[in-house]
C-alpha cells in the first residue's frame, strides 16, 4: 500500500483562504471540514490555493460544497487550480452548486 501523503494548509497571503497541499481523506476530514467552517464564519469569500492538493475523497468535496452553500447568495468559495477529481465530484454530485469558482487548470 502506498504512503498517505499529509494534509498540509497554510494561510495565504494578502487574501482570506488557504494553501492546501498533500491528501483529504477520512484521516483528516475533521480538521478539513473545521478549518473550512472557521474560515466561513469570519470571510464572505474563501480562496483555495490548491495546486499542491495530490488527493481529494468525496468526503473532502463534500466540505468544499457546504462552505460554499452556507456563504451564498454574499460570498463564494474559489478553487485555485484544484486536483481534476475534485471538479469531477462536484460536478457528478453537486452539479447546481452555488458559489463555487474555478480558476486554473
Amino acid at each position: 500500500m502506498g504512503s498517505v501523503t499529509p494534509l498540509i494548509l497554510e494561510p495565504l497571503a494578502g487574501r482570506p483562504g488557504l494553501k492546501v497541499a498533500g491528501e483529504i481523506n477520512v484521516s483528516n476530514r475533521t480538521a478539513w471540514t473545521g478549518t473550512l467552517e472557521q474560515l466561513a464564519r469570519s470571510e464572505p469569500e474563501i480562496h483555495l490555493e490548491m495546486s499542491g492538493l495530490r488527493m481529494v475523497d468525496a468526503g473532502g468535496a463534500a466540505a468544499v460544497a457546504v462552505t460554499a452553500q452556507r456563504l451564498t447568495p454574499r460570498g463564494r468559495v474559489v478553487l485555485h487550480d484544484p486536483p481534476p477529481a475534485l471538479c469531477r465530484i462536484l460536478d457528478l454530485l453537486w452539479p447546481e452548486a452555488a458559489g463555487i469558482e474555478v480558476t486554473g487548470r
